[in-house]
């Protein structure tokens, strides 16, 4: 344990008020260590938070669990499985769909798109598809309307790029042929757009169209069939347990988790949030070792003090734990600083996002998320004050072993 005079000359040292070119490093070590621990808990937050955001959009359009068949052919008799789904642990709602690729013809334009057939009643305690919903009401696809038509509800972008409105007719496509007397021809439906959605991910803005279940049943010949079943577990921790024991109870069923489903996406985050880290980490190394070369220098400068000290009766640990204290000094002050700053930074970002250029076109966000989580960036300063520490030890041994009789002969 340092004694009281050690942390007195320690601190002395740090705070001296005479100025040179090694008080100057003092201070660029301790700017270093805060500018690299202000850029580590903002880029550490601003991933978390782009991590959140693009988990709620994929949920929020999909589901926690999607369960489907292990062929083509879909799930046949899905009633009576959803029902015994409902039963299993940590489900806490399931609805049915029926997914197909289709195309749209509206005027002289053609997209290719991915057409759901839903229940919203249903579909609506999974996931929150009906909150997306900024033009019309996804409801009407339930109705037919008064001309006889069923309705269909597109994404915004989608919409945009066919160049419709609210309330136009399109003509929607099956990849499935029908016989007629001028031959096989696809199957073809006349709909209205009665809503428009905006998921907030351009990819599901561009591609996805809803419409009533049975309509789309009918459009691919495939009555009493669905695609799958969504469900929603009751906390996002207990999907894979949710996938799990759906597998082990029904043996012709394959469960995903939305984790799974989205592995790909989810690992690079990891990654990059990974690099970025290791990136920035580095600038709180380069300013250590700017500790450990000031508390050199101070050493080489020091040396007639260091022998005064010996001489007085102070041993090597004594001597140690001076410039020891000075470098944790450092880093501590430096610690706080970059904290403090960084802390500030990712609340004003949350109070005042900035907008990202391209939208979700481009970086799947429209504007710059944040999420601060104490528990990992309260790890930054207390790393960065462990790296202090340890980029003390060797100055501080070097001026400990110093020979006070050597140091103070030609003073």
């Amino acid at each position: 344990m340092p004694r009281p005079f050690n942390y007195f000359i320690g601190l002395r040292y740090l705070s001296a008020k005479k100025k040179g070119f090694i008080n100057l490093i003092s201070i660029l070590s301790v700017a270093g260590i805060a500018l690299g621990v202000t850029a580590l808990i903002v880029v550490i937050s601003v991933m978390n938070g782009f991590h959140e955001d693009i988990r709620d959009k994929i949920i929020g359009t999909n589901a926690h669990v999607v369960v489907s068949g292990y062929t083509k052919d879909g799930i046949s008799g899905y009633k009576e499985k959803m029902k015994g789904i409902k039963k299993i642990q940590h489900v806490k709602a399931a609805a049915p769909y029926f997914m197909g690729q289709v195309m749209l013809k509206s005027g002289e334009k053609v997209e290719g798109m991915l057409l759901w057939g839903i229940e919203p009643s249903s579909m609506s305690t999974v996931n929150n598809i009906d909150k997306n919903i900024i033009k019309g009401d996804m409801d009407f696809i339930m109705r037919e309307l008064p001309d006889g038509k069923r309705g269909i509800v597109l994404g915004k972008e989608l919409m945009n790029n066919i160049g419709a409105e609210l309330g136009d007719e399109i003509i929607v496509i099956s990849p499935v042929f029908q016989q007629t007397p001028t031959g096989m021809i696809p199957k073809m439906s006349k709909m209205r757009i009665v809503g428009v959605f905006e998921a907030g991910m351009y990819d599901y803005d561009t591609t996805f169209a809803y419409a009533s279940m049975d309509t789309v049943q009918k459009l691919f010949n495939r009555p009493d069939v669905a695609t799958g079943i969504a469900i929603k577990a009751d906390k996002l921790e207990n999907a894979s347990i949710v996938a799990t024991e759906i597998h082990r109870i029904y043996k012709s069923l394959w469960a995903r988790d939305w984790m799974s489903l989205n592995k790909n996406l989810f690992s690079a985050l990891k990654i990059e949030k990974l690099a970025m880290f290791i990136i920035l980490l580095l600038v709180v190394l380069v300013a250590a070792f700017n500790i450990a070369s000031t508390l050199i220098m101070i050493v080489m400068r020091k040396t007639k003090d260091i022998g005064i000290l010996k001489s007085m009766g102070a041993g090597n640990r004594d001597i140690m734990n001076i410039f020891i204290i000075q470098g944790v000094a450092t880093g501590i002050l430096g610690s706080i600083i970059g904290f403090v700053s960084g802390v500030l930074i990712c609340i004003y970002l949350k109070a005042y996002p900035i907008s990202m250029p391209g939208g979700g076109s481009v970086y799947y966000i429209d504007k710059l998320a944040v999420s601060l989580k104490f528990s990992e960036v309260i790890i930054i300063p207390i790393a960065a004050i462990l790296i202090s520490f340890l980029a003390t030890l060797y100055p501080s041994y070097h001026a400990s072993k110093l020979d006070p009789v050597e140091a103070v002969r030609y003073e």
